[in-house]
Parts: structure tokens; C-alpha cells; sequence
């Protein structure tokens, strides 16, 4: 059974409308999330993680406030513009748990990365219970505690309010709790 998580990023990539320089590059550079939550991202992990975020997140229907969050993520681990379309569309048919634990080492970085990305996603038009209980199962499948998923949630709602708000201090002082919650054992 192949992993939709990776057959589509596979995809993704294939179809990049960025040159093959731009392409290298980013393929090997760390993002973002090296610098705040101690782990390096190359370009298709931040795709594959991405569409986890995003699976989740989507458990009721991606909203528009949710398509803007995701974008927001997207730029903030750089993520070329032209492949955001790409991971905005289309549900990944037969995505199941076992395939995101084969894309995420348990008790993880990365795992808390994609608890906190899919938790920011979904709390930007409100976190539903259905949200809620993808979040809270996802975090279980890839080993991270209950305690440790609830705070990365509420880290994630305030982050919300502070984006909205335009308040950019919070949201520094936000990047470092969040990079604390993710070297947290």
C-alpha cells in the first residue's frame, strides 16, 4: 500500500514551477524551524509534513481563514509560493495513521512540529470537536503526550489572536514557547 502522503508529495515536487537551481537549493537548505524548534526541513519533508498538517486541520472542510493559516505556515518554512495551490487542493484519499506514523519518528520534533502546524491551521476559524479529536489522535499515533498536545493546541490558539490582532511581539515571544514545547521530552 503506498503512502498518499508521499506519493503526493512526490507529485508535488515533480510538477514544481520553480527551477531545478531553486529547487536544489531548497531541497537541501534547512528551514525555518531549525532555527526556532531545533529541527532542519528539507523542502520535501516540509511538503510532507504540510499535508499532514493540513489533513487534519481539514477534518470538518478547509475554510478560508484556515487556506490563509496554511499559506502563512507555508511561507514561514519556506515553501515556494508556486507549489501553496498544490498543497491547498484536494483531499488525499486513504491517508490513515499508519501513514503518518511512516513519515514521523515518534516522540519527535518533527511530530510536534506537525501537532503544533495542524493545531494553528485548524484554531484560525475555531477549533471543532472534530478537530480537536484529529489533533489529540494524531499526537497519540506519533507519541506525544496528552499534556504536551494540549499545550501545543493553546500555544496555537493564542498564536491565532496574536496574528489576528497584528500583535508581532506576542508572536516572538510565542516562537520561543513554541520552540521550548518542541524540545520538550
Amino acid at each position: 500500500m503506498q503512502n498518499p502522503f508521499v506519493e503526493r508529495t512526490r507529485t508535488i515536487l515533480a510538477g514544481a514551477q520553480i527551477s531545478s537551481e531553486a529547487a536544489e537549493n531548497l531541497a537541501s537548505e534547512a528551514s525555518a524551524a531549525d532555527d526556532e524548534g531545533g529541527v532542519a526541513l528539507t523542502l520535501a519533508e516540509s511538503i510532507g509534513l504540510a499535508l499532514v498538517a493540513r489533513h487534519v486541520a481539514a477534518a470538518d472542510g478547509l475554510s478560508e481563514r484556515e487556506a490563509k493559516a496554511m499559506r502563512g505556515l507555508l511561507d514561514y518554512y519556506r515553501v515556494p509560493e508556486p507549489l501553496h495551490e498544490e498543497l491547498l487542493g484536494g483531499e488525499l484519499e486513504g491517508a490513515m495513521e499508519q501513514h503518518v506514523k511512516a513519515l514521523i519518528p515518534a516522540g519527535s520534533v518533527k511530530a510536534r512540529l506537525v501537532i503544533s502546524g495542524a493545531a494553528f491551521i485548524a484554531a484560525s476559524d475555531g477549533l471543532s470537536s472534530e478537530e480537536l479529536g484529529r489533533i489529540r489522535g494524531l499526537g497519540a499515533a506519533v507519541g506525544i503526550s496528552a499534556e504536551l498536545v494540549e499545550a501545543l493546541i493553546a500555544e496555537s490558539e493564542v498564536a491565532v489572536v496574536a496574528s489576528v490582532r497584528g500583535d508581532s511581539a506576542l508572536l516572538r515571544r510565542l516562537d520561543r514557547l513554541r520552540a521550548a514545547l518542541f524540545r520538550l521530552a
